[in-house]
């Protein structure tokens, strides 16, 4: 086993774990969306019930969601890789041609969800927890839903469908 760990081998390491890829929401102070492709949810508690997700500290939109009092998760499914990309450009505008369709809940205090995704949890933040480089959102499901849709799922450094055959952005 190697003593000094290589971050390039750790992340080729951690990428022989495949995890669900989601879109992450939230709002600003002055009712901006922003939002980010995340691939580190976790169930951590069901009474009460808490997930939670990782944000490094150089993301574009740490700052609101290091201040965010209500977050949305939105389990992408299989057919969304390219909208996985998207969240995850920095720089890209997300919410194109999302936030005028008639199925998302959009106005200040609803929760913004990726239409057509597996699953959506809305959360109020529960706990902040720095972690290194880091920053683990703990929050509390105050409403949830699901569907019967196949999830995109991540490994070894890209996108592919529950079946594990590459799917491109």
């Amino acid at each position: 086993m190697k003593k000094n760990i290589d971050i390039t081998d750790l992340r080729k390491t951690m990428g022989l774990w495949i995890t669900g890829v989601a879109v992450v929401t939230t709002r600003d102070g002055d009712n901006n969306p922003a939002g980010m492709t995340i691939n580190s949810l976790v169930s951590i508690s069901l009474t009460p019930s808490l997930i939670g997700w990782c944000i490094d500290r150089g993301a574009a939109s740490f700052d609101t969601f290091a201040r965010c009092q209500h977050f949305s998760v939105s389990v992408l499914n299989q057919e969304q890789a390219a909208l996985a990309q998207r969240f995850a450009t920095r720089g890209a505008d997300k919410f194109a041609g999302i936030l005028e369709r008639p199925e998302i809940r959009d106005g200040a205090s609803r929760p913004l969800l990726i239409p057509d995704a597996c699953a959506w949890l809305v959360c109020r933040l529960y706990r902040l927890v720095s972690l290194g480089d880091h920053l683990l959102l703990v929050g509390e499901v105050t409403d949830l839903e699901f569907t019967e849709r196949a999830p995109l799922v991540f490994f070894r450094g890209g996108f592919r469908d529950s079946g594990n055959s590459d799917i491109a952005a």
